[in-house]
C-alpha cells in the first residue's frame, strides 16, 4: 500500500557542514543582503566535536532540537529542527568542507525549489536565499528571507544553523505546510570562488527525502521496566518474495501470545531486514472476525489468492499499520491497544499483510522484515482502536487518464457512526493517510449537523513514498451521527487507461486509518460509488441498469450503453472537461455505505444507499499572512452537488 520519493516549497541550503559542540553559537543579526557572515570561534568546544566525529558517535547539535532526520544513505548529512513560533530553526552537520545544500522542492529536484547556499571559509560562515528554474547554479533571490544563526567547521563537517518563517511572502519562496515537504540537499568538497562561482557537487553528492517538517512533536510516555515491559514480534519467515512481478502482498497468519490477564500493547515499531528498506512498503496487522484454527498459525501466502484459506479472509480490522518512512509508534499515556481478554473481542488470531515492492522484479529477495510490539499488564485508563475510513477497496473506485487533477470522496455516513459508536462519543488522536503513486492528496473532513468542523487529518502534498502513522496536533472528538468524508486527489497525466480501485501500486486507494479511544466495535466506515450513478454523463441517461452476475459488470439499459462492460465505455470515453467535471461530481451526489465491525453479528457492509450531505457552512484551515496569495491557503471544499431523489430511487426500486 506504500513508495517513496509532492507539492510543497523548495528550500536548498548549500552549506559547508561540521560536527558541532554542545554549546550554543551566538545569534548573528542579518547583514548584507547577498550573504550573511559570522566570526567563529574555534575553542576545546570544537576539538570535542572533532573527537565525536573519529570516534563515530553522532553529531551532538548546538540546541536542544525536537526534530531530527539522516537525509542520506551514507550517514553524511543530518539535519535537525523546531518551530518557534510562526519560524522554524534548522541545523545541518554535513561530512564536507566545502558548500552544502538543504532544503524542500516541489518535485525532488531543483526547478523552482527556493534555495539557500552557505558555507564555511577563513573562520566565516555564509549563507544567501536563492531560487533555481532549472539544474543549474541557482539565483540569489532578491528578497533574502534566511537569518543565519552559526556556524562553524571542524576537520572533517561543517555545521550551520539558520531560520525563516514558515511564511515569507516571496513569489520565489514556498510557505512551509503541515503537508509532506520534500527536501532537496547536496553538497561539494571545496567552497566557491564566489558567491556565483559554484562548482557542480556531482550525482553521488545530492538527493531528496520526503519529511513531514511541522510534525507534531513525538511525546514518548514513561515506559514500565522490568517485567511489566513485555515484546513479542510478528516476523515473516524468510519469505522469497517473487522476481515475476513488482508487487506482491504476502500474507503472514499468527496466533496472539497467550496471557493470563487483560494487557494494553503501548507501542508498536518496525522490524526491517537490512538492505530491504526500500522492498517493504507497508505492513499491516488485522484482527481476526472469527475463531482460527490454531494450526494456521506460520501459515503464509500470498494475501487474496484463491488458496487463501476462508477463514483468514475475515482478518480485516486493522490494529496496526505501518508504512515507508514511520519508525515506532507510541500509544498516548492515557490508551493502550487491549490484548489477552478473547472473550472481550481483543485478538486471538491476527494476519500480517506485508506489502513488497520490487519494481526492478529482482528474484534476490529473501525477506523476514515484521513488527514488534510492546505491551504491559499495567492498564491505561482507556481501551484504543483502529477504524478504516474512505473509499472501499474496489474497482468501483475509478479514475480517468491524462488529467492534472480528479478528486474522489469516501463517505463514513451518520447511521453507521451512530450504530458503530454504540450511542457514545470517541476521541481520534492519530492518522495514517493512504493512496497510491497517482495521489496528490489525502484529506478527511468532519461534519456535525451539516456544518464543518475543523479537519481531522490532511496532507495536501502527500507523497505515496514516505507515509507514517501521524499524532493530530489537537484530538478530534467525533459524536455519534457525526459524518466523515475522505477526500483523494490524483494526477493520472501520465496514464492511458482508467485507474481503478484495487492492491496493486498502480491501481489505487483512498484511506485514512484513525487511532482512537474508547474502544468501539466499528472497525471499517467507508462508502463506494455505484455505476448506476458515474455513469449517468458517460451513458447520458438516469436510468442507468446493470448486470453484476458476470464479470465485468455489463449495462442493461439506456440502450446507448446497452450490452457494453462498463470498464468498456470508461475505456472508450472522451474525457473532455464537461465530461470530467461530472463525472467527477458523481462522488457527491449518493453512495453506497460499507459498515463493518468486528464482531460476528456486526453490521453488514454494502446495506443502503445514502446520500451526500448538505453541508450549510464550510472551516478554513490556515489564514495566511501574504494577503495577495491568502486563497492558496485556503481548504479547498469539493462542492456537494445534488440529482432529484426520484433520479437515485430510481436506480434501486
Amino acid at each position: 500500500m506504500v513508495r517513496r520519493t509532492v507539492h510543497s516549497l523548495g528550500i536548498v541550503l548549500w552549506v559547508a557542514g561540521a560536527i558541532q559542540h554542545s554549546s550554543r553559537i551566538p545569534v548573528v543579526n542579518k547583514g548584507d543582503k547577498m550573504s550573511v557572515r559570522v566570526k567563529l570561534c574555534c575553542s576545546l568546544l570544537c576539538m570535542a566535536a572533532v573527537v565525536s566525529v573519529c570516534l563515530g558517535s553522532p553529531p551532538t547539535p548546538t540546541d536542544t532540537y525536537t526534530h531530527d532526520a539522516l537525509l542520506d544513505d551514507g550517514g553524511k548529512y543530518h539535519l535537525y529542527w523546531k518551530l518557534a513560533n510562526d519560524s522554524i530553526i534548522f541545523e545541518v552537520h554535513v561530512e564536507t568542507l566545502g558548500y552544502v545544500g538543504f532544503g524542500i522542492s516541489p518535485n525532488g529536484g531543483m526547478t523552482n525549489a527556493d534555495i539557500v547556499i552557505g558555507w564555511v571559509k577563513d573562520g566565516e560562515a555564509q549563507i544567501t536565499d536563492r531560487f533555481a528554474t532549472g539544474n543549474r547554479e541557482p539565483y540569489i533571490d532578491a528578497s533574502q528571507d534566511i537569518e543565519l544563526i552559526g556556524g562553524m567547521e571542524t576537520d572533517t563537517h561543517t555545521v550551520l544553523t539558520f531560520s525563516r518563517n514558515l511564511q515569507t511572502c516571496d513569489s520565489d519562496d514556498i510557505e512551509i505546510t503541515s503537508g509532506t515537504m520534500r527536501l532537496i540537499y547536496s553538497y561539494h568538497a571545496d567552497d566557491p570562488e564566489s558567491e556565483t562561482g559554484l562548482s557542480y557537487h556531482g550525482s553521488q553528492q545530492r538527493g531528496s527525502r520526503s519529511i513531514h517538517l511541522l510534525a507534531v512533536d513525538k511525546v514518548i510516555p514513561a515506559m514500565p521496566t522490568g517485567d511489566d515491559l513485555l515484546t513479542y514480534e510478528f516476523l515473516n519467515p524468510n519469505i522469497s518474495v517473487p522476481g515475476d512481478q513488482d508487487t506482491t502482498y504476502w500474507c503472514q497468519a499468527f496466533k496472539m501470545p497467550t496471557l493470563d490477564r487483560k494487557h494494553h500493547m503501548i507501542k508498536y515499531e518496525p522490524v526491517i531486514q537490512e538492505g530491504h528498506e526500500a522492498l517493504v512498503h507497508h505492513i499491516i496487522i488485522y484482527q481476526c472476525r472469527y475463531d482460527v484454527e490454531d494450526g494456521y498459525h506460520g501459515f503464509g501466502h500470498e494475501c487474496y489468492s484463491p488458496n487463501m484459506p476462508e477463514n483468514l479472509t475475515t482478518c480485516t480490522s486493522a490494529i496496526i499499520s505501518w508504512a515507508i518512512g514511520g519508525g515506532g509508534f507510541y500509544l498516548p499515556e492515557e490508551a493502550g491497544f487491549p490484548l489477552g481478554e478473547i472473550e472481550n473481542g481483543d485478538p486471538n488470531f491476527v494476519l500480517m499483510e506485508t506489502h513488497y515492492d520490487n519494481p526492478d522484479q529482482l528474484d534476490s529477495f529473501v525477506d523476514s522484515s515484521g513488527i514488534r510490539i510492546y505491551y504491559t499488564p499495567i492498564l491505561r485508563e482507556y481501551d484504543a482502536s483502529i477504524i478504516e475510513l474512505g473509499n472501499t477497496v474496489d474497482y468501483f473506485h475509478a479514475i480517468p487518464p491524462r488529467l492534472t487533477s480528479f478528486t474522489t470522496v469516501g463517505f463514513c455516513s451518520g447511521d453507521c457512526l451512530a450504530e458503530g459508536l454504540n450511542g457514545t462519543s470517541i476521541t481520534i488522536f492519530a492518522s495514517l493517510l493512504h493512496a497510491h503513486l497517482a495521489g496528490r492528496g489525502v484529506r478527511t473532513r468532519h461534519i456535525r449537523n451539516g456544518e464543518e468542523q475543523a479537519v481531522v487529518a490532511a496532507d495536501d502534498t502527500y507523497d505515496f513514498n514516505f507515509q507514517e502513522m501521524r499524532y493530530l496536533p489537537d484530538p478530534v472528538v467525533v459524536q455519534p451521527g457525526d459524518e466523515l468524508i475522505t477526500e483523494c486527489s490524483y494526477n493520472t497525466e501520465g496514464r492511458s487507461s482508467m485507474t481503478y480501485g484495487g492492491l496493486s501500486t498502480l491501481e489505487e486507494m483512498c484511506l485514512n486509518f484513525v487511532y482512537y479511544y474508547p474502544r468501539r466495535s466499528l472497525a471499517k466506515c467507508e462508502s463506494f460509488l455505484p455505476f448506476e450513478i458515474s455513469l449517468i454523463a458517460l451513458c447520458e441517461s438516469d436510468n442507468i441498469v446493470i448486470n453484476y452476475e458476470e464479470f465485468p459488470p455489463t449495462v442493461v439499459l439506456p440502450a446507448s450503453c446497452a450490452g457494453r462492460s462498463v470498464f468498456d465505455i470508461m475505456a472508450t470515453q472522451d474525457w473532455n472537461k464537461n465530461i470530467v467535471r461530472e463525472f467527477e461530481s458523481a462522488y457527491n451526489i449518493g453512495y453506497f455505505s460499507s459498515c463493518e465491525r468486528n464482531d460476528p453479528g456486526g453490521l453488514a457492509a454494502d446495506s443502503q444507499l445514502v446520500f451526500a450531505p448538505e453541508i450549510s457552512s464550510t472551516q478554513v484551515t490556515t489564514d495566511s499572512r501574504c494577503d495577495a496569495s491568502a486563497s492558496q491557503y485556503s481548504l479547498a471544499v469539493v462542492a456537494m452537488v445534488t440529482l432529484p431523489a426520484v433520479i437515485i430511487t430510481a436506480f434501486w426500486s
